[in-house]
């Protein structure tokens, strides 16, 4: 889980963070095979795999977008609520905070292994 990620989930009411957690267990004990509706691939990323784990919680639309990366690892990348909000201009942001945090992801990767 990215700093990013973490620091907008720490902000959601419990009930919401529980309804996340849940799906994002389900996404633990399937991997990269999980479809939908629970995951979905995104669309206008320059990583073709960039995907969004989709959480219905009572007046809210959650997205939190993820990758597995080189080793397989899911990586949550960033996270939103698009309820009410402009779809493109609501997932343009998504994901270029999502592309960001990856490349960094990535950097400290190839650090790591010299």
């Amino acid at each position: 889980m990215s700093e990013e990620y973490e620091k907008w989930f720490s902000e959601l009411p419990r009930k919401d963070k529980i309804a996340i957690a849940t799906d994002l267990e389900v996404l633990r004990e399937i991997g990269p095979t999980l479809g939908r509706p629970h995951v979905d691939q995104i669309k206008g990323s320059k990583y073709s795999n960039l995907k969004e784990l989709r959480t219905k919680v009572t007046g809210h639309v959650y997205r939190s977008l993820f990758t597995f990366d080189p080793e397989r690892h899911a990586v949550l990348l960033s996270g939103g609520d698009k309820k009410g909000k402009n779809q493109e201009k609501f997932y343009k942001r998504l994901i270029a905070q999502a592309e960001i945090v990856f490349e960094t992801h990535l950097k400290n990767m190839q650090q790591k292994q010299g």
